[in-house]
């Protein structure tokens, strides 16, 4: 695909074509805002972005071309193409787009005669450059129609009973996307969720049995869980990166399985939880530390609020004193078990006791008190200890 543009003969209106140039960034602008706000097919959003894409890059094709720089013209071509494709998939028709052209002529033309007045040139100077432009609007308005006229792809139906679930979908409606997409109904299922990255499409299908598809940048698998383990281990096999997998859930509890298992993946990463050998993290044995960094940020502003007086110290003296008060408060051992425990020694253990009990208090003898602080020390020595590795 490319798009057909030949530099003007006249060296005049070559002139004009580079006393465009400083200006295509406002024309492409003020062309864009009129598509939008006129034309009603091109009022969504969403198309906001590659309609600007696709204006900067035509207009500044055709500046370059008319002051006589050598074009091919292909990138604006696919834009083009890819506009028309999405607007035939949303169900419009042709006319939004030549109104769109219609619109993209006008203010062009408009603009090169501005400019030839600005430069006192005769009208006759940009009559090649208004054969040119006409040309190029064709042109692009045949790539368009390319585009809109495409067949469209035919969804797979797996994947609309695969966001249904994801997406927490009355239950309703799904006998009849699992009945379209030929997915065997069950009652309950557990879920996996992989890190995103590159495995093989093998891995990636899904089955009779077996959902599978992106969120959230990660690689989510649904099913029962015999078949879902046997993926899980394949795909940990091949990739060598954790997998977090769901006890089984009643099937309109799906997407709470699916957050579950992304967080698990991100407590993975903040060195929170570990996975076992086989290398998946099964979310059945870690239900309490789930619950504990559920909402990470509440978790933090509670944490914070308990152990206020460890917030003052530096970083690194912040986590000796809460890694040797998390040691020791459960069951006071002696300052050499705990000294045994830390790997330091028992008079470093001491001092530091010392400290805690200077800032706490009566609260380390109030057992109401114990169990909140050892609560917020498990939640927050992970995150301290890396804070203490970044100063």
């Amino acid at each position: 695909m490319r798009i057909h543009l030949s530099p003007p003969p006249d060296a005049v209106a070559r002139e004009i074509g580079m006393a465009c140039r400083p200006r295509a960034t406002e024309l492409s602008r003020r062309i864009a805002r009129r598509i939008c706000g006129e034309v009603a097919a091109f009022s969504d959003p969403r198309l906001r972005d590659i309609i600007a894409e696709a204006l900067n890059e035509a207009v500044a094709l055709f500046i370059d071309a008319m002051a006589g720089a050598p074009v091919r013209g292909t990138t604006v071509a696919h834009l083009y193409q890819r506009l028309g494709s999405l607007e035939g998939r949303a169900g419009h028709n042709l006319d939004a787009m030549r109104a769109a052209h219609q619109i993209a002529t006008e203010e062009s033309w408009r603009e090169m005669s501005r400019l030839a007045d600005e430069l006192g040139l005769p009208r006759s100077a940009v009559s090649y450059l208004a054969e040119a432009l006409l040309d190029y609007q064709h042109q692009l308005l045949e790539h368009a129609m390319r585009g809109f006229t495409e067949p469209v792809p035919q969804a797979d139906p797996r994947l609309a009973l695969f966001v249904a679930l994801v997406g927490a979908q009355g239950s309703s409606d799904l006998p009849a996307l699992a009945a379209r997409a030929g997915w065997k109904m069950a009652d309950k299922v557990a879920v996996a969720v992989a890190p995103g990255g590159p495995v093989s499409a093998e891995l990636a299908a899904p089955t009779a049995r077996l959902l599978t598809g992106p969120s959230e940048g990660a690689i989510v698998m649904i099913g029962p869980t015999a078949e879902l383990h046997l993926r899980v281990k394949a795909v940990v096999a091949a990739t060598s990166r954790p997998v977090a997998v769901t006890w089984e859930v009643k099937l309109v509890e799906t997407h709470h399985a699916v957050r579950w298992g992304h967080r698990a993946l991100a407590l993975v990463a903040e060195q929170v939880l570990e996975p076992s050998t086989d290398g998946i993290v099964w979310c059945a044995a870690h239900q309490s530390d789930l619950c504990l960094h559920a909402d990470p940020m509440l978790r933090r502003v509670a944490d914070e609020q308990l152990l206020a007086p460890l917030l003052g110290e530096s970083p690194k003296r912040r986590l000796v004193l809460a890694e040797t008060m998390q040691a020791w408060l459960g069951t006071r051992p002696s300052a050499p078990v705990v000294a045994r425990q830390l790997h330091v020694h028992e008079q470093t253990v001491r001092h530091r006791l010392r400290s805690v009990k200077n800032l706490f208090g009566d609260r380390l003898n109030d057992p109401s008190e114990t169990v909140g602080l050892l609560a917020a020390l498990e939640s927050a020595v992970p995150r301290w200890r890396r804070e203490a590795v970044d100063c």
